[in-house]
């Protein structure tokens, strides 16, 4: 039998789906990434679970969502009384092992135990704080001066600007170098590998080595189409997340300055992402190893006059970048446009890797997709959830189709938008009497959704209970 395939997991936070080369970005370059897709396969419709950090990194751990993981929010909000959720859920790093996998981790965590290599499985661990060690052994006081377009609320840090690193001294390239370092010790191993290299950009504050910090000229950056957001008909809480990070004045030009910068971010990593690639070639891997690049979440980036992610369901923040290379069982340069989801990733790394599946996942291996099998029974529509972080909890349900997206704001407006009109999300049709057959057809798909998921809201006796009857009730009428 053929030796299972090396694994390697390039994953970096808070990255655009429009952001990558190979997914129509007119100007800013990632020629590395792009090589992935043009060797492998591109999805048209990946999307992530939740546009937050840890939810979304427990999902990729466990294949189920967030609701049924149990992370609902970053660690530290709500006094961290959902970081050990995750705990009692089985995650891929410890099945690989169990399959006969060395697994190794690298870069960002940010959910419980981290280090742990025992609890987790991972045979080699290097988390951020040895960067940390690092820098400090060589007496560096690591402070960001950058150019201010806006600080946050809490604090001095700005959205953007110059690192005061040189970029070889940076988090990307330290991640770089140890996934290296970690390629170079296992490649005369009779044992495959699996590594998780886990960017910490392009996440704000988009700190930015130089060159890459004016790689990109702000006037090169085009107007969003949604830029122009009114928010009419649409909730409250996505106007005061605006104030909340004190963005509502910015301006285009503003922005144009911020998005500058990101592309150029987004550009340091993938010549960081070259480097690791062409060390799998020098020690002769790159053939039996599956290359698997995403991120967790995207960015609002200015779009409808927002910053970072929160509390909707926007395409900027979770339609995310997937590209994966399979030698020998992905035709070179083909597309995917079947909906996938984050979840979906753990069951996959589990079948490539010939790993025991659990019972009840959420996600569904994609391996199938990745050969070129028609699989006729997969779903035509995607579903994402929010439960809130920092200032409150929440709750914010989405399902979407090619056509439609449907948002469920149990204590708000509903959102309806047709995404082939309406591609900018900017028009609100949930409450326009013409659109009254299509929102009956979405809510059924979103009471489907819920109840095959196990989702709290539709548990007799739960807090939401009375707002799901009342959407069960609408979807019957």
């Amino acid at each position: 039998m053929a030796q299972s395939p090396n694994i390697l997991f390039l994953l970096t936070d808070q990255q655009r789906f429009d952001s990558l080369g190979c997914n129509g970005a007119p100007v800013c370059s990632t020629p590395a990434i792009d090589e992935v897709a043009s060797t492998g396969m591109r999805f048209t419709n990946a999307y992530t679970p939740i546009a937050l950090c840890s939810p979304a990194r427990g999902s990729l751990l466990t294949g189920l969502y967030p609701h049924n993981h149990g992370q609902l929010s970053n660690m530290g909000n709500f006094n961290g009384v959902f970081a050990n959720q995750i705990l009692d859920k089985p995650a891929y790093p410890k099945l690989l092992r169990e399959a006969g996998y060395q697994v190794s981790c690298v870069g960002k965590w940010h959910l419980a135990k981290e280090g742990d290599t025992e609890f987790w499985g991972y045979d080699k661990w290097l988390p951020y704080r040895e960067w940390h060690q690092w820098l400090r052994d060589d007496g560096i006081d690591f402070r960001i001066d950058r150019d201010a377009v806006q600080p946050f609320e809490w604090g001095e840090a700005p959205f953007y600007g110059r690192h005061p690193l040189p970029a070889d001294r940076t988090m990307e390239a330290w991640t770089a170098d140890k996934t290296i370092e970690l390629i170079d010790g296992y490649a005369d191993s009779e044992q495959p590998f699996m590594i998780a290299s886990n960017f910490f950009g392009p996440h704000f504050p988009y700190a930015v080595p130089a060159p890459y910090d004016t790689m990109y000229d702000p006037d090169d950056v085009e107007r969003w189409g949604n830029f122009d957001e009114q928010f009419i008909n649409k909730p409250l809480i996505q106007q005061k997340e605006m104030l909340r990070w004190n963005a509502s004045h910015l301006t285009w030009p503003d922005w144009q300055k911020v998005i500058a910068a990101y592309w150029g971010f987004c550009t340091f990593i993938d010549d960081q992402v070259r480097r690791i690639f062409d060390c799998l070639e020098a020690k002769g891997l790159a053939e039996n190893t599956v290359i698997v690049f995403s991120t967790d979440h995207g960015d609002m980036l200015g779009s409808h006059r927002l910053f970072n992610k929160g509390f909707h369901m926007y395409e900027e923040t979770h339609h995310i970048p997937l590209v994966i290379r399979w030698p020998g069982a992905t035709s070179p340069g083909t597309t995917c446009n079947e909906f996938v989801n984050l979840v979906d990733l753990m069951p996959t790394f589990l079948e490539l890797g010939g790993a025991a599946m659990p019972d009840n996942l959420d996600g569904r291996s994609i391996v199938p997709l990745l050969q070129g099998e028609t699989v006729d029974d997969w779903p035509d529509d995607v579903f994402a959830e929010f439960h809130g972080y920092e200032p409150t909890l929440a709750s914010v349900r989405m399902v979407r189709t090619d056509s439609w997206k449907y948002v469920y704001n149990p204590y708000s407006e509903d959102e309806l938008y047709d995404m082939k009109s309406d591609p900018h999300e900017l028009h609100n049709l949930a409450n326009h009497l013409g659109y009254k057959h299509v929102l009956r057809r979405m809510k059924a798909r979103m009471v489907d959704r819920l109840r095959e998921t196990r989702d709290n809201i539709v548990m007799e006796g739960g807090w939401q209970s009375n707002s799901f009857d009342l959407l069960v009730s609408e979807r019957e009428r």
